[in-house]
Order: structure tokens, then sequence, then C-alpha cells
């Protein structure tokens, strides 16, 4: 039996559209098993991040349950003499310099917005951004001029709050975040008169990125600082004995 050319022809079009399909289903199964894997580990960490959550809630309400009923000893112990009131002022001193504590009093409020181009509607086009290094300079520059507390955008600052940039924003301790294109509202509780001379210092509020923002200070008489959110951690330092 004689074969044409034209049959042999199909047939390879047919042993090669037989190939094409088998490779295809092979690359469509796998593509099936990552998405898989993907789903389950993406379901893997948001039940972690959920059960950290839970965590913290529970370990905040404990602390806060035991800071009561140390407040409650402490009272108690103060009513004894004039010792264990001093003992107590100092405790409640150490609290409020730690930001454990929420805390008032009067001083200035620095608000920092992106200024916005009359050529552009976009905020700081063509400039840098507010960074780390700016947020460390106002904070400092508060410090210096006698700052008693600090916040950030309702986040306390504490001795151990750090300030980095971390992806699209700024992290401010562990706290939380803030976005060089939204507005930042820094609060200080302190001599006001000092800390607006120590701020409005010339130069002080046009370093690096800060010329691409309006920074406006007002002076209050009654400013409310929450207590930090973060854990205060003495881990590795311990008092020396005298």
């Amino acid at each position: 039996m004689k074969v044409s050319k034209s049959q042999i022809f199909v047939a390879l079009v047919c042993a090669l559209l037989g190939f094409l399909l088998a490779y295809q289903f092979k690359v469509l199964s796998n593509k099936g098993n990552q998405n898989e894997i993907s789903n389950y580990d993406k379901n893997n960490i948001i039940s972690e991040i959920e059960s950290i959550k839970k965590e913290k809630e529970e370990l905040k309400k404990s602390n806060t349950t035991l800071s009561e009923e140390l407040k409650k000893i402490e009272e108690s112990a103060a009513k004894d003499g004039d010792l264990g009131k001093e003992i107590k002022n100092q405790l409640d001193n150490a609290r409020m310099h730690l930001g454990i504590v929420d805390v008032k009093g009067p001083g200035i409020v620095v608000t920092i917005t992106p200024k916005i181009s009359i050529f552009s509607s976009n905020p700081g086009d063509n400039s840098r951004d507010l960074g780390e290094d700016e947020l460390v300079h106002i904070v400092n520059l508060l410090w210096y001029s006698g700052a008693e507390a600090i916040s950030i955008n309702d986040i306390r600052i504490t001795p151990q709050t750090g300030i980095k940039i971390a992806g699209n924003g700024i992290a401010v301790g562990s706290s939380g975040k803030i976005y060089a294109k939204d507005k930042i509202v820094i609060n200080a509780i302190g001599e006001k008169g000092r800390l607006n001379v120590g701020i409005s210092f010339p130069g002080s509020l046009e370093y690096r990125a800060l010329q691409n923002y309006n920074c406006e200070v007002k002076l209050n008489d009654d400013i409310l600082i929450g207590k930090t959110t973060q854990s205060i951690k003495s881990e590795f330092i311990k008092a020396v004995k005298e």
C-alpha cells in the first residue's frame, strides 16, 4: 500500500498537535499546584498574623490589669508615711518619662504637610520626600529644647522608640507607620516658649526634605499625649548596686 505525501503531512501535524496539547496540560497542571501552594502559604501567614494580634491584645489587657493592681498596692503603701509617698512619686515620674501612662500639659504642636506646586497636581513632584532623617532631626530638636513627652501622629516616643524607613512608609518603633504624603502632627509637652524658640530657630524646619513641606507651629496650653503601645524591654540592663 502506497502512502501519499499528504497523509504523511497530516500524520505529522496530528502528532505535533498532540504534543502541544500534552505540554499545555502539564503546564496548566503545574500552575494549578503552584497556586494551591501559594494560597496555602498565604492562608498560613494570615492565620499567624491574626494569632499574633490576638496574643498582643491579651498581653495588653493583662498588662493593664497588672498596672492597676500595682497602683493600688503603691497607694496603700503611700498611706503609711512620707517615705512611701516619695517612692510613689518617683515611680509615677518614671512611668511618665517611659511613656507607659497618658500625660497632658502645655507645649507645642508641629503640623507638617507637603507643599502643592501651582504647576503640578501632585504634591512633592521632582523633590525628595520626608524621611527618617527629618523626623529624627525634629525629635532631637524638641528633646534638646526641653520636651518632656513627644508623639508623632499619636504614636508616643519613648527611650526605646526608633524611627526608620520601612517600605513605602516610616516606622515609628513597632507601634505604627507614617507616610510622607500624609499630614504629620507632632505634639510636644514642655515649656512652651523654650520649645517654640528651639523649633523655630532659623533653618530648623528647613532641614533637607523639610524645605518641600509646610511646617506650622502652634502653642497649646492643654496637649494630651497617650501612652505607648510598645513594650519597654529590659532583658540585658541591670542596676548597678552601690
